[in-house]
């Protein structure tokens, strides 16, 4: 009977023990870069290094970062960009993806297969005539030519196309019957119940391009413009010695994506599963 039961309990018991496994190791870099920051450079460069949390304390690392760094302005910088190719990418999203799911026209599927073809696109493959395209008109090395470049709307139309079409179509019926035009629709009925939706596809876009270090390191060469990922890069370049700086910064980086998460997680999870009973 035991061994029956445990043969039963046996493929659980085997996802359980992977999955420890695989938590295991997408902790370990974080658990190494929280305890590193804390720690003298010594402790790090020694063989095996000391990764004891409470033992070697000092917060100089800190002081390093701020000292020979422009983190702040790196921060701001970020920010700055990666709110705006949010909302814009939020915006484009839902608007074209109401057209999509309630606006007949003619061409709308060939059109949609269009937009959904540019995200099988690796990125890689558009670096060069997107930055052909931002130097011919002078957008290189600019604020505004980063975030036009940065904003990819593709993922927010698919997401709220398949969002809008799981509404219950009696309520736009009773609209129309109401006289409401189709802007009214979309404002009355369509925006507002695909919030969840919107802050999916505005936090998806926001930590994209707050991630993003290849094409901003391609765009922006004007040290007043850097982006934290860029000048994370730079710093680590003149700190290369110095490992405890290194995770450092990089946990000071960290923190506004933590934060920013943990705060909408709940609105992610329920704009990313909404709509999932319908195709």
């Amino acid at each position: 009977m035991k061994k029956s039961r445990f043969n039963h309990n046996k493929p659980t018991v085997i996802s359980t023990v992977l999955l420890c496994l695989l938590l295991a190791a997408v902790m370990a870099p974080f658990y190494i870069m929280l305890v590193g920051a804390f720690k003298p450079n010594a402790s790090l460069i020694t063989i095996p290094a000391d990764l004891i949390p409470v033992k070697g304390f000092t917060l100089k690392n800190i002081q390093i970062v701020f000292e020979k760094s422009e983190i702040l302005l790196w921060l701001k910088n970020s920010m700055i960009v990666s709110v705006s190719v949010a909302i814009a990418t939020a915006f484009i999203g839902v608007t074209a993806g109401y057209a999509f799911a309630k606006i007949n026209f003619k061409g709308k599927n060939i059109l949609f297969m269009m937009v959904m073809a540019t995200m099988m696109m690796p990125k890689q493959m558009l670096l060069i005539p997107n930055y052909l395209v931002a130097y011919n008109l002078k957008l290189q090395d600019t604020m505004i030519g980063l975030i036009l470049t940065s904003i990819a709307p593709a993922f927010g139309v698919f997401l709220s196309r398949q969002f809008i079409t799981s509404l219950p179509g009696t309520l736009f019926e009773a609209a129309e019957i109401d006289g409401c035009s189709e802007i009214g629709k979309f404002f009355r009925i369509a925006l507002p119940l695909s919030l969840p939706s919107v802050g999916t596809i505005s936090i998806f876009a926001f930590f994209t391009c707050f991630n993003d270090y290849i094409w901003q390191l391609i765009m922006i060469s004007d040290k007043e413009l850097k982006t934290l990922p860029v000048g994370i890069a730079f710093f680590s370049e003149q700190m290369l010695n110095n490992r405890a700086a290194q995770m450092a910064i990089a946990m000071l980086a960290t923190i506004p994506m933590v934060i920013i998460f943990l705060a909408c997680q709940k609105f992610f999870i329920k704009g990313a599963t909404a709509g999932a009973d319908k195709g």
